[in-house]
């Protein structure tokens, strides 16, 4: 090719990437806008790079971004350190206040402090391509720690590789919206977090798959009919997805 059409084949991909990017923004703005207000505070765990911080920070009062990976609270730092209406928080959640080993991976978006999912992907292919050679001790609070902190949240969004139901577990009290990622290889922890969100008084569930912005089913669906819809995704490493979580408890 010469070197006017690479010129204008550059062009067309950057455009085309734009255009993606502000179709998947605006996708995001129109899920995420049904579980938060203007008025609302939001808890972005495992916040990497930003793209949902950018999100929740366009829609409520405030977001709390949570991140441990140095790397990504840089990022984070420069976008948003300027901008009053986000906090950062450079620690990992977890189930008690202490410290834990991190699990650095050569792509940010799937470090995690959970060995046990990351042999699960491992072991099913998910990302051949990736490694996790690195660790690093990170601090870990807890969320029960950030609301006492901060207040508590119109929604929490929960996307940790594999350590939700550990965050999920430093969760005390009922709060009104959540949602936790799940990937169909490690499914027993999808259903911890299901049943620790029933006891605190989470009545109602839906999900999404990938990045479709879109929830999967008509109605809110009781625990038992959440489990078995997961279900229907075991084995397939192709797959992932969020499971959102309404709660009617009153203190929420």
């Amino acid at each position: 090719m010469t070197k006017s059409v690479v010129s204008k084949v550059g062009v067309a991909r950057s455009a085309w990437r734009v255009a993606r990017d502000i179709r998947q923004g605006f996708l995001r703005r129109q899920l995420y806008c049904q579980f938060m207000g203007r008025n609302d505070l939001v808890f972005d765990i495992g916040a990497n790079e930003g793209n949902r911080t950018k999100i929740f920070g366009q829609l409520s009062r405030q977001v709390i971004a949570v991140e441990p990976q140095p790397s990504c609270v840089t990022s984070l730092q420069a976008q948003f350190g300027a901008n009053p209406k986000i906090r950062i928080v450079p620690k990992a959640l977890g189930a008690r206040e202490g410290s834990a080993e991190i699990m650095i991976s050569n792509a940010t978006g799937i470090s995690s402090l959970s060995p046990t999912w990351v042999q699960a992907v491992r072991d099913s292919g998910r990302f051949s391509g990736f490694t996790w050679a690195g660790k690093q001790t990170v601090e870990v609070t807890t969320l029960d720690s950030l609301i006492e902190e901060f207040g508590s949240p119109g929604f929490i969004k929960i996307d940790v590789e594999g350590y939700e139901f550990e965050v999920l577990s430093g969760l005390s009290r009922p709060v009104r919206a959540l949602s936790f990622e799940f990937v169909p290889e490690y499914l027993a922890a999808a259903f911890q977090c299901v049943d620790h969100l029933c006891s605190l008084g989470n009545t109602g569930f839906n999900y999404s798959l990938g990045e479709s912005m879109k929830l999967a089913l008509r109605d809110w669906v009781p625990r038992d009919q959440i489990t078995s819809t997961l279900l229907k995704y075991a084995g397939n490493n192709h797959v992932f997805g969020d499971v959102y979580s309404l709660s009617t408890a009153r203190d929420s």
